[in-house]
């Protein structure tokens, strides 16, 4: 192979490099906006109502197991039928562009949402009991 060849090649091949890395060696921008916020939120509430779902189709298959009495099934499922009525509503809240927090980060997303959840069922709680 020739000179100018080989020069060539490698002209090509570090345009090849330079044109697929490039996206990876930039720099992505931190500031999100306020719908990637909601949008972060969203998920993070769907995961959690996911899991109350979850448990309460296990409270349900035990109580039908009889691994439960049913004083203590009728507590825990009202505790956690609450928790989910409490995501739903935050859910809506979302849907009104209501940002539950500004980081955008999972653990500070699910430590506010855990708080408006048992704000909510504190305040639930309070109301019944008066």
């Amino acid at each position: 192979m020739s000179l100018p060849g080989l020069v060539m090649g490698l002209v090509i091949v570090v345009g090849l490099v330079l044109f697929v890395a490039g996206p990876l060696l930039q720099r992505s921008d931190t500031t999100t906006t306020e719908d990637e916020r909601i949008e972060k939120q969203r998920e993070r509430l769907l995961i959690v109502y996911e899991r109350v779902l979850g448990n309460i189709r296990d409270l349900d298959e035990d109580h039908t197991t009889l691994k439960m009495s049913d004083e203590d099934y009728a507590t825990e499922r009202e505790l956690w039928v609450q928790r989910g009525i409490q995501v739903l509503k935050t859910l809506d809240e979302l849907d009104a562009k209501y940002v539950v927090t500004t980081s955008v980060t999972p653990e500070d997303i699910d430590r506010a949402i855990d708080t408006r959840i048992e704000a909510a069922v504190a305040a639930y709680h309070a109301k019944a009991n008066s």
